[in-house]
Formats: structure tokens, C-alpha cells, sequence
């Protein structure tokens, strides 16, 4: 073998063990960010103001981690998938609960080993009257420093004469019209979110029409995790 072509060959064979250290290098980074416990979870539990860090598990699919993350939770169903960028959000209902309506949030981010929960929660309510309540509603704020599609607004629509859901932003000096997805379930239920543009602190309004595109109510909240209602035929207080 020539000089040449062994220090050829040798190039070669330096370069496949340094791109092969560099993969194994970056799978390593990732995989300490992203392992129960590990430097996202911390970044996550440091947003959620808690004291000690998360350890959330890697599931196999979306509804896998969201029933790690809520081993406590029993007796759940899930509604709907939604898929978003990097992730996929769930609605979930407590099949055991005594409230008329309930519903879960819940929003996982897939990752180089599977998917982990990131943000998520829900409200239940108690007795209810279709006749004068049109939705429910909670809204979740966007944790800083954490990539997620927050703020957004969920719920459950309970009168079956709301046809559309809109949230409405004000920043700048300009309105924002976002129109809510309405989903209709296996069990004829319709649930409904929207995605604001807005921030913590900045109120938004829900306004709901009927099949006529006639708005039958209204109610201003500002963009806290906070849930309620909205009453029909009437303008709401913000709980």
C-alpha cells in the first residue's frame, strides 16, 4: 500500500470516529435534557414556581405520557387528539366524576425518545342549566421560557344553539379576531379552544353566536389560569 493511500484511508477512518463521537455526543446532550428529571424538567419546574424539580416519564405516545405523568388520576377518557407543532394537545374527561362537565387539557411535546408532558390542566363544574348556561371555559397562560402553544382557552360548549366561538385581543391599538376550532365528539358533546396571541395579564373577550351569526353573549377575562362560564343572552362579569 502506497504512503498516500494509507494516509488516505486514514483520514477517512478519523473522520467516521469523529462524526460518530459527534452523534453519540449530541444524543447523550439530548438525552440528559430530556430524561425524567432531567435539564428540561428543570426548566419546566422552575417556571411552574415549583420548589422541586419534576420528574416527568418519556411515554411511548402522547396518551402513553399523559397516563404516566397522571398515574393518580384514574378512570380517564380521552376526547380528542389535536396535533400541533413538536407536540400533540389531548382533551380528557374524568369518566367517575360527579360534575355535569369536565375537562381536561393536556399538551406533550415529542422528543428523540418518545413523549413527555409539558403543560396542562382542567375544571370541573356541577349542576348545570343548557337552557341558560352557552359554555364553560378555562384558559391556560404561557409558562416563560417554555416552547408551547400558550395562552389558549378550552372548554365545553353546554347550549346547542352556539354555532361559533370567537376570542377577541386588543394590543397595540388593534383588535385581534381569533375564531375558536369547535370539535364534536363520540359522545354528541362539542368541546372548543382557541389559541391567543396575547399575554399574561392582557384581557381578552369570548363572544358566541348563534346558528343566525347573531352574537348572544359575551365576557371579558384577563389572560390568568383562571375558569368559568358564560351566561346567555347577556354580557358576563369575568369571575
Amino acid at each position: 500500500m502506497s504512503k498516500g493511500k494509507g494516509n488516505f484511508l486514514k483520514i477517512i477512518v478519523v473522520t467516521i470516529a469523529l462524526l460518530a463521537l459527534s452523534v453519540i455526543s449530541v444524543y447523550t446532550f439530548m438525552y440528559i435534557k430530556e430524561k425524567p428529571g432531567g435539564l428540561a424538567d428543570q426548566t419546566l419546574s422552575k417556571a411552574m414556581g415549583l420548589d422541586k424539580t419534576m420528574s416527568i416519564p418519556i411515554g411511548s405516545t402522547p396518551e402513553d405520557a399523559v397516563q404516566q405523568f397522571r398515574a393518580s388520576t384514574p378512570n380517564v377518557r380521552l376526547v380528542h387528539q389535536e396535533p400541533v407543532d413538536d407536540g400533540m394537545i389531548l382533551f380528557t374527561q374524568r369518566t367517575n366524576s360527579e360534575a355535569s362537565s369536565n375537562m381536561q387539557l393536556e399538551y406533550v411535546r415529542k422528543n428523540s425518545f418518545g413523549w413527555k408532558w409539558v403543560w396542562g390542566g382542567g375544571y370541573g363544574i356541577g349542576d348545570i342549566d343548557p337552557s341558560e348556561y352557552a359554555l364553560y371555559y378555562m384558559n391556560l397562560p404561557k409558562l416563560e421560557g417554555i416552547d408551547a402553544p400558550f395562552p389558549m382557552v378550552f372548554g365545553t360548549i353546554e347550549h346547542p344553539g352556539i354555532q361559533r366561538v370567537t376570542a377577541e385581543t386588543e394590543q397595540n391599538g388593534s383588535m385581534s379576531i381569533t375564531e375558536a376550532k369547535l370539535i364534536k365528539t363520540d359522545m354528541e358533546e362539542y368541546i372548543w379552544f382557541v389559541m391567543l396571541p396575547s399575554s399574561e395579564g392582557t384581557p381578552y373577550t369570548i363572544k358566541i353566536y348563534d346558528e343566525e351569526g347573531k352574537q348572544v353573549g359575551s365576557k371579558q377575562n384577563e389572560m390568568v389560569n383562571d375558569s368559568g362560564s358564560l351566561t346567555l343572552g347577556k354580557r358576563s362579569a369575568s369571575m
